[in-house]
């Protein structure tokens, strides 16, 4: 989602659309904004006396528990997701488990940094990278 038009814009389009007799169209073509905006814009100076964009919202609150996560970590020290996983929902009970990317979620979120691939094994059928049977020296 992008960012909200500065405060100052959205102030001078709706001051002009209620101190004159422009329609929401002549306004929001003047200031170059969407008249679905404007009228937005209106109806939250009506409401509320301000232009300021409400609070973004959505989304969910996670179930994680990071002070265990955390208390999990100091325990176990270099932990893979998985291990960490399964000790968080040994630790929590049948009622709170939750899944590996929901704990990977809240690691980062809190900052934490993890490695993605450790779990997966090497492939045994093709070889990743061929071995070098010389130096170049054009280099």
């Amino acid at each position: 989602m992008p960012a909200p038009h500065p405060i100052e814009l959205r102030a001078r389009a709706v001051r002009a659309y209620e101190s004159g007799n422009e329609s929401y169209e002549e306004v929001a073509a003047r200031f170059e904004v969407a008249r679905r905006a404007l009228q937005r814009w209106v109806q939250l100076s009506r409401e509320t006396g301000s232009v300021d964009p409400r609070p973004r919202g959505g989304g969910r609150k996670s179930v994680v528990d990071m002070a265990l996560v955390e208390r999990l970590l100091s325990d176990s020290g270099d932990a893979t997701s998985h291990e960490l996983t399964a000790a968080y929902n040994r630790a929590i009970g049948r009622a709170g488990r939750v899944h590996r990317s929901s704990i990977q979620r809240a690691l980062w979120r809190a900052g934490f940094v993890f490695k993605k691939n450790s779990f997966v094994r090497p492939s045994k059928s093709v070889r990743m990278s061929k071995k070098s049977a010389f130096v170049s020296s054009d280099a």
